[in-house]
């Protein structure tokens, strides 16, 4: 069963950060691993690829860190899976090109059309919600 990725979760809870604490322009790694309870090395990893994708914008210096680059409502839930390098797949036939190798009845399945419908409803959701919703809806 599909389950949101703890990576997923850690960068909601980093924009959050970041997000509350712009006034002092810049969120260090460090601080936003602390403040937020998420494993730095991890955190690390998030950050970096959340930067590649310009979601937000790393400074240099010492007074260096991040800063976001777009307001939390326009990040959709299913970019940032898509940007963290996961796909939304509710079983493993749920693939371009299934093979036995994913599953033994992939020829003969009457469960992957039905499946693969609820998984396009799954993947237009998390397109339609964004990362302020999932805020807000926690009481920001």
């Amino acid at each position: 069963m599909f389950k949101i990725p703890k990576a997923v979760e850690y960068s909601i809870l980093a924009l959050k950060y970041i997000d509350e604490n712009s006034e002092q322009n810049c969120v260090s790694a460090k601080e936003i691993a602390l403040n937020a309870n998420i494993p730095f090395d991890l955190l690390a990893k998030i950050l970096q690829k959340l930067n590649k994708f310009e979601i937000i914008q790393s400074v240099q210096g010492t007074k260096g860190g991040y800063v976001l680059n777009y307001k939390l409502g326009s990040i959709s839930l299913n970019y940032l899976v898509f940007i963290l390098g996961y796909n939304i797949q509710v079983t493993d036939c749920m693939v371009d090109k299934p093979t036995t190798d994913d599953c033994g009845r992939v020829e003969n399945c009457c469960l992957r059309s039905p499946l693969s419908s609820i998984q396009n409803k799954i993947i237009d959701l998390f397109e339609k919600t964004t990362v302020e919703e999932i805020l807000i809806e926690n009481g920001r």
